[in-house]
């Protein structure tokens, strides 16, 4: 599998193996060009349905790369949910207590 190697590296790796190229594997999943250079420099991580159609594309078990992705030392805690103002605004219209992460320490935990 990808030993000592990014999921950026082994995404790659695997894609030259197949002999594609970035625009034709973005095409096979259903995202941009961009997006499958962004994972492949380690600018970020496909979610969850784009990491499952990589592994279909690549035929490599989705568990495999998630083992990749934890071998890599990524934490829980830091893949943090990326939440908009709006989304929040919604929630809290919705009667939903949404704590912020970043509040509660420049606040002190009082929300």
């Amino acid at each position: 599998m990808g030993e000592n190697k990014s999921l950026g590296q082994f995404i790659a790796m695997r894609r030259k193996f197949l002999r594609l190229s970035q625009e034709e594997l973005a095409e096979r999943i259903g995202v941009s060009k961009s997006a499958v250079a962004k994972w492949e420099t380690d600018g970020g991580l496909p979610d969850r349905d784009n990491l499952k159609r990589v592994s279909e594309v690549i035929n490599v078990p989705v568990g495999d790369l998630y083992r990749i992705i934890e071998s890599e030392g990524i934490n829980k805690a830091d893949l943090k949910v990326n939440i908009t103002p709006d989304v929040i605004s919604t929630l809290e219209s919705y009667g939903y207590r949404v704590i912020r992460p970043d509040m509660e320490e420049n606040e002190g935990g009082k929300l």
